[in-house]
């Protein structure tokens, strides 16, 4: 894909990433969610499939969360970085990305609890420690 001058597709990568990242904490809020109400969580991933909210991704990470199991795709010390790299992006751009701050939060949250190496899904953790 041709994106333009240089910078263009790294500039991109933080659009997709920001994206990607606040689904990942979000599906980590519904799947602790669902836990602490006493559902079980594997009933959202139900409820959103084949629906207009369903996203492939809400369901491998999902079912990692449910599963507690965190093979590493992208590991969480480096969702928080580009947590922060997003911040300082829209920063520059004059934007308050304040779910992307709250999702940078997340993260470092699950890395200081020992999580870093583990897949961002490990978000979990900063949810339902």
């Amino acid at each position: 894909m041709w994106l333009g001058p240089a910078g263009q597709g790294t500039r991109l990568k933080l659009v997709v990433n920001s994206w990607v990242l606040a689904l990942t904490t979000a599906t980590a809020e519904a799947i602790a969610l669902a836990d602490g109400l006493g559902l079980d969580p594997k009933r959202f991933l139900d409820t959103i499939e084949g629906g207009p909210l369903d996203v492939a991704y809400a369901h491998v990470k999902g079912g990692a969360m449910i599963k507690r199991e965190f093979p590493v795709a992208f590991p969480v010390d480096g969702a928080a970085k580009d947590a922060r790299l997003i911040l300082d992006a829209g920063q520059t751009a004059g934007l308050e990305l304040r779910l992307a701050d709250a999702v940078a939060t997340q993260m470092e949250i699950a890395a200081k609890a020992g999580h870093g190496r583990d897949d961002m899904a490990a978000v979990w953790y900063a949810v339902h420690p």
